[in-house]
Parts: C-alpha cells; sequence; structure tokens
C-alpha cells in the first residue's frame, strides 16, 4: 500500500504541484490560441494520467492493492483525463460559407451565416392553440418550461404514445424542424464546445454525435444534448431499440438574452459525460451504451431561432 501511496504522489504532484501554491492568476482570453507551452504542460499532464490508468489496471488484474484504493484511485485520473487531444472540428464561420472547411450539409430546413454573429437558423412554429392563448396563458416562466420540456423527453421515449399521456406542446417532435451535419472520425471520447445564441422562448436545439448517416430531422443513433428555452437541459441516449433519457435538469437560468454562452460537453473513455454552461458544471453522467467511434455530429432546431458562433470538437487520437 505505502508502494502505491508514493507511486501516486510521483505522478500527481509534478503535474499539479504548481496549481496548489498560486490562488489568483493573470487573466488570459479564452478565445486566444493554445500556446506552445500551455500545450505542452497539458500533453504532460495527459500523459501523468494516462500513465496512472495503466498502473491502475495492473493492479487490479494482480491484485496487488485494496480495491476501494484503486477505485480512488480511478475517481482521481478521470477527474484529470481529457479527450481534449486532437482537433477534428474547428469553425468560427467568419467566411461566409459553411459548405467547405469544414463542409456541413443541410439535410432538412434552411441554414446560413448570419454576419458578424455566426450560423443561424429560425424555425417559426406555427400552433393554433398556443396562438390564440392570452400571452399571460402561454408563458408561465420557468414552471411552464419545465413541463413542456417534460412532454419533450416523454416524446423521445414514447414516440408513438403507446405508454400514454396527453399531446405534446408545439415544440415537440411534430414540430418544423432544421437539420445539419458534418461527416468526422470521432472517437468514443470527445468533447465538443459551442458558442451559442437563443433567440426565441420557444423550440428545442440538438446536438450530438452519431453512428450512421441520419437523414432529416430523424435521430440517429448516438448521443443527443438538448436545450429548451427557459432552462431545460436533457442528455439522451439513441440506439436501434428506441430513445432514452440519461440525465436532465428543469431549473437552469434561461439562455435567452440574447448574448453568446459556452457550453462545454466532454465524454470520457469509461463513458463518464459532463455538460458545463458558462464554466458551470450542470450535467454528470455515465453511459456505456455505445463503445465505438462516431461517424460525425449533427445540430437539428425544432422551432427556435439559434446563432452557432463557434464550435470545437476534440477526439483523443
Amino acid at each position: 500500500m505505502r508502494f502505491w501511496a508514493a507511486l501516486c504522489v510521483s505522478i500527481l504532484v509534478p503535474a499539479f504541484a504548481s496549481e496548489a501554491g498560486q490562488h489568483y492568476r493573470s487573466w488570459t482570453d479564452p478565445n486566444a490560441p493554445i500556446g506552445a507551452g500551455a500545450q505542452a504542460g497539458a500533453q504532460r499532464q495527459q500523459d501523468f494520467v494516462d500513465k496512472l490508468k495503466g498502473l491502475i489496471d495492473e493492479a487490479e488484474k494482480a491484485r496487488a492493492a485494496d480495491p476501494q484504493f484503486l477505485g480512488d484511485l480511478r475517481g482521481l485520473a478521470r477527474e484529470y483525463d481529457s479527450p481534449r487531444r486532437r482537433v477534428v472540428l474547428s469553425d468560427r464561420f467568419e467566411d461566409g460559407d459553411f459548405t467547405d472547411n469544414p463542409t456541413w450539409t443541410v439535410t432538412q430546413g434552411r441554414y446560413w451565416v448570419e454576419r458578424g454573429w455566426g450560423l443561424r437558423s429560425a424555425v417559426k412554429v406555427e400552433n393554433a392553440a398556443a396562438q390564440s392563448a392570452p400571452e399571460p396563458e402561454r408563458r408561465k416562466g420557468r414552471d411552464v418550461a419545465a413541463a413542456i420540456f417534460g412532454q419533450i423527453l416523454q416524446q423521445a421515449l414514447d414516440p408513438e404514445g403507446k405508454l400514454g399521456g396527453g399531446q405534446t406542446a408545439g415544440t415537440a417532435e411534430g414540430a418544423a424542424a432544421t437539420a445539419i451535419q458534418t461527416a468526422l472520425a470521432l472517437t468514443n471520447a470527445f468533447a465538443i464546445e459551442i458558442d451559442f445564441s437563443s433567440w426565441s422562448a420557444e423550440g428545442r436545439l440538438e446536438i450530438g454525435p452519431y453512428q450512421g448517416a441520419p437523414k432529416g430531422a430523424e435521430r440517429a443513433q448516438g448521443y443527443v444534448l438538448a436545450y429548451t428555452p427557459g432552462g431545460g437541459l436533457g442528455l439522451l441516449r439513441v440506439s436501434a431499440r428506441g430513445s432514452n433519457i440519461i440525465d436532465r435538469r428543469t431549473d437552469l437560468t434561461a439562455l435567452e438574452d440574447k448574448k453568446t454562452h459556452r457550453l462545454l460537453w466532454t465524454r470520457n473513455a469509461d463513458g463518464l459525460m459532463v455538460v458545463s454552461i458558462d464554466g458551470r458544471e450542470v450535467l454528470k453522467a455515465s453511459d456505456q451504451s455505445f463503445r465505438g467511434p462516431f461517424d460525425g455530429l449533427r445540430m437539428v432546431n425544432r422551432g427556435g431561432d439559434y446563432i452557432l458562433k463557434r464550435i470545437a470538437v476534440f477526439s483523443t487520437n
């Protein structure tokens, strides 16, 4: 046991000692390119984590240490394990052309580049019942958003209504939608970082890696992260057997302030997925249903108005 404790100290201390003794640092622009020094430091840290994970695997096979101790070490390694090792997609849409370098393919509806803002998609939902209702009845803040989001997720789980329940709102599956995708060689562990703004109190924005070749707004196998205006966020698994909710939140701060917000979604090799908005962790869940690589990334707008200012996708190799 003392051997393992000493080994862990020798591995982790060089990587993180510099952080422990300094509380304040000079401000750096998060949008600025990463310098060579920072990249080298991040690589050294990842090398330490990879080495630690390998030693833990060997110790588990040889039963060389207490299982609980090894579990704690694996949890520590997981916190510092990063899938951001190779950039597979980076786009700011500054050239005004999303069809080339990288290539985005619109499979349904219309997308365009709003100069100075980014890639935009706006869908107007026509719902006679909702439009005829008085304004106070249509929008009652977060409670209404939570109810709508619950209906949307119910529809995802039971698209044919076999489990019972009422009709979904105008932002449900039957609403008009736009869809866009790009082919990527994406590993099972990944990081997706997007800067986006939401300009409507209705609809839903979906983004996620897929396997196969989706057409239009139909869901393909893979993962889907869905944001609903009003503060709803859901993480779904879509397989040949249907859709399942992995985790969800309905109490988040609404982002309909027409400002750009940063969403970061990471998935480690062991299936741990973490989602943060503007640097604050909002979802954390594990799922190991998909063990193979993904074929691309796609976005679907179901009845909202969104502008994607920047997107970056990272892979492990």
